[in-house]
């Protein structure tokens, strides 16, 4: 699948790891569950997921042994999004308005006078078996912003908007064509809902731009451009000598990872130690396992905003289209210490790749990652990195091409040997 087509199609974390699953079952990838006991073989393909919005690829080894480690790239398949209240619907002055609550951190402006979609998943009751269905809206909704003959100030002042009804969606001009009845058409009469998780998005297709078509313009950027990157680079190499390569891409982490599809979770490490015991090399991850095992944590990074150059560290400002951003704080938000640094610079310069360095101003607070939650959880040696971009949490984001080949590119030198 296309970059352009899977930012498209993944709008919201189920249909991220379904598209991704699909991708990886097209390429001879098995699927594997916990509900079933596992027999993995060298030189093979596999995947497990988790809640449907956390997903485990790898492929083993061509020689099993003791002395065997892995190289993971982690991410995330959740993003800003407005969700669906439960009871979200009411008729208003001839408009029938629908409430959600606000997920992670979306800069809330950037939703008003967009062409919203709508989806995500129904929960249902059939033949007295709990089953479950992605779906999608055809039509667009919106939000829409005062005019500015009644808010004559909004200009000098500012837009300022109030999430708690100045976020409701404008979903129809009919009293019974509510969501509420748009759920019930996604459902035959033999199937009885039990509860949905739906959420708006931004609907415009993402696209390229600039002169030279350099830069993308999508939603949802932040983080599908790591996923799509872990997966291509997956996807493009072989099986390696000695070591496990692949990508855990988990839930929630905009919302503090502490959930069970979150990388605060024991999803991971009950993967691993599920691999390890059906390898037939130990019942669980060995210390010597994790102690020469690697993770690259991705997570999109603040690009310069020449507009607005007071807002960086004036020595480490990442320009778009110059490279993946290498991430550091002293305080440990990310991940990245001196040894793992150290790998990172390794791999860059023997595979010919350009790099960034970022750190925050000192009197800015910093962002985290996934990266400090594993990297502390399993004790193994972790950087963090990430494309550079700007209008972050926007409902529509800005990236290089440039830079997301870039990733590609390490992540593909990263899981072959070195």
């Amino acid at each position: 699948m296309k970059y352009l087509d899977y930012l498209n199609e993944s709008i919201t974390p189920y249909h991220t790891v379904e598209n991704t699953a699909k991708m990886l079952l097209e390429q001879g990838f098995q699927e594997l569950s916990f509900h079933h006991s596992w027999t993995l073989e060298p030189s093979k393909a596999y995947f497990i997921k988790r809640g449907f919005t956390t997903i485990f690829a790898f492929r083993t080894p061509k020689q099993v042994n003791s002395s065997i480690f892995t190289k993971l790239a982690l991410a995330h398949t959740d993003f800003p999004a407005l969700k669906v209240a439960p009871n979200a619907c009411r008729f208003e002055s001839g408009i029938q308005l629908v409430h959600s609550e606000v997920y992670g951190s979306p800069i809330y402006h950037s939703w008003l006078d967009r062409d919203l979609g709508c989806g995500g998943v129904l929960v249902f009751e059939k033949d007295n078996q709990i089953q479950h269905r992605l779906v999608q809206t055809s039509q667009k909704f919106r939000i829409p912003e005062l005019s500015i003959h009644l808010q004559r100030g909004v200009n000098q002042d500012g837009i300022k908007v109030d999430p708690q009804k100045g976020l409701d969606v404008f979903w129809s001009s009919s009293e019974k064509d509510s969501l509420d009845s748009w759920v019930k058409q996604q459902l035959s009469p033999e199937e009885k809902l039990l509860d949905y998780d739906l959420r708006f998005y931004d609907a415009e297709r993402a696209s390229l731009g600039g002169v030279n078509d350099e830069w993308i313009y999508s939603g949802r950027i932040d983080n599908l451009a790591s996923c799509h990157a872990a997966l291509e680079a997956l996807l493009a190499t072989d099986y390696a000598q000695n070591y496990i390569s692949g990508f855990c891409l988990f839930n929630h982490e905009e919302i503090g990872s502490e959930t069970k599809e979150g990388a605060q979770s024991l999803f991971l490490k009950m993967t691993l130690d599920q691999i390890i015991k059906a390898l037939n090399i130990s019942d669980q991850c060995t210390p010597s396992f994790l102690e020469k095992s690697f993770f690259v944590s991705m997570d999109m990074a603040h690009a310069l905003n020449p507009v607005y150059p007071e807002k960086h560290d004036p020595k480490h400002a990442p320009i778009l289209g110059q490279g993946i951003v290498l991430k550091q704080n002293a305080q440990m938000r990310y991940a990245t210490d001196v040894f793992s640094s150290a790998i990172f610079k390794q791999i860059c310069s023997r595979a010919g790749i350009s790099y960034q360095n970022f750190i925050s101003r000192n009197n800015l607070p910093c962002g985290s990652t996934i990266g400090p939650s594993v990297s502390s959880t399993l004790g193994v040696s972790t950087v963090d990195i990430g494309e550079p971009m700007l209008s972050m949490h926007s409902i529509r984001e800005m990236s290089s091409v440039q830079d997301h080949q870039q990733m590609i590119k390490f992540l593909a030198s990263l899981f072959k040997e070195f």
